[in-house]
């Protein structure tokens, strides 16, 4: 299958997917623990093994019916019952929204095999139609749920994933990863010999030496990553700023803007990051075990307002024209939009709820017009 970018005109656009919609579990009994994975800091403290169960608990309120996806089960009374992607028929239906509004991939985060996060990727690899939208991983280093600069199980998983016919390459035979989530301690494990072996198990494979761009909130910082494990360009897996309070969507799009910028000063190739949105406060109401953000003072005022659809897709289409001034010098130009699906943080193209009760496919039907 041909993976690279069909319309040469513009570059390729791709869009994070987080797959914590995956309904409910068979046997809660039978899932990993996840302080048992290799890394797991115990400074954590408890985390549990249905991540999708407390996601869920977060976006069920009424109050964040505009978010609930089109895939949501609703109660004969209009309460949501389950978000449940991981369905064959759903995520054909997912990809082709994606295709009709012009995205040319999805970038999975990567997630140890066993770990729930993984389902909906499995799903998507058994559907006929994925060869329409080709794939790739944000690999999420510094993940609670593995880390996989230290678990040889879970290196495997990817070597294989990457060997998947609709896996994402670019310059010729060159798997497209995001390296994301590092910070020093991850560093020093991967240049003690990790990285090197890594990528020759790839090339072993019959690959390419895999197309890295190194993602941190601080450009200087990803560049000097990016620097040590040979790594292409620089991006980031959103952008925010941590104090907006209640700030308009045309504030965190400019962030965003500036951050390409900021990263193109540092003389790398750059991936523009685009943002969907932020808003977190469904974890402040309902807080999950992974993250510590609801325990800042006023975490509930740190968040932007919702953009339009045409915002949102004006901002996309700007990323898409930063190449006009910032030609890649070899030839391969990525786009990133944070995200398909991370409903409960506030950043999303997937298709809400019809109107009244959300937008529907609105955001992706403006991205189209962009896009085409």
């Amino acid at each position: 299958m041909q993976t690279e970018n069909p319309s040469p005109s513009r570059p390729l656009v791709g869009a994070i997917r987080w797959d914590a919609w995956y309904g409910e579990l068979p046997d809660l009994g039978a899932l990993p623990d996840p302080r048992q994975r290799p890394g797991y800091d115990p400074r954590r403290g408890d985390l549990s093994p249905d991540p999708g169960g407390e996601a869920q608990r977060s976006l069920t309120p009424e109050s964040w019916r505009y978010r609930w996806p089109f895939f949501t089960t609703l109660a004969p009374d209009g309460s949501a019952l389950a978000f449940d992607s991981n369905r064959a028929a759903v995520i054909e239906q997912e990809i082709d929204y994606a295709v009709q509004a012009g995205l040319d991939y999805w970038a999975f985060d990567a997630y140890p095999e066993d770990c729930p996060l993984s389902y909906t990727l499995k799903t998507y690899l058994a559907c006929p139609g994925r060869e329409q939208l080709p794939f790739c991983l944000f690999l999420v280093m510094g993940s609670a749920y593995g880390s996989l600069a230290e678990d040889d199980e879970f290196r495997t998983y990817v070597l294989r994933l990457l060997q998947e016919p609709s896996y994402l390459k670019v310059q010729g035979n060159r798997p497209v990863l995001y390296l994301g989530f590092l910070n020093d301690r991850i560093m020093d494990l991967l240049l003690d010999g990790w990285w090197e072996d890594f990528c020759s198990d790839v090339v072993r494979q019959g690959l390419g030496t895999p197309y890295v761009v190194v993602c941190n909130g601080n450009p200087q910082t990803a560049k000097r990553y990016c620097d040590l494990v040979h790594g292409d360009a620089l991006s980031q897996y959103n952008v925010h700023e941590g104090k907006a309070k209640a700030a308009p969507f045309a504030d965190l799009a400019a962030a965003a803007e500036r951050f390409w910028t900021n990263c193109a000063a540092t003389g790398a190739p750059v991936a523009p990051i685009c943002v969907a949105g932020w808003d977190r406060r469904t974890r402040v109401i309902n807080p999950v075990s992974w993250e510590s953000f609801h325990t800042q003072p006023d975490a509930a005022e740190y968040y932007y307002e919702s953009g339009t659809a045409a915002e949102i897709a004006a901002h996309i289409g700007r990323g898409v024209e930063w190449f006009r001034e910032h030609p890649a010098a070899d030839g391969t130009e990525l786009v990133l939009v944070y995200a398909w699906n991370e409903l409960d943080e506030g950043g999303w193209l997937l298709p809400a709820l019809p109107p009244p009760y959300g937008e529907g496919t609105a955001r992706l039907d403006a991205l189209r017009d962009v896009l085409a």
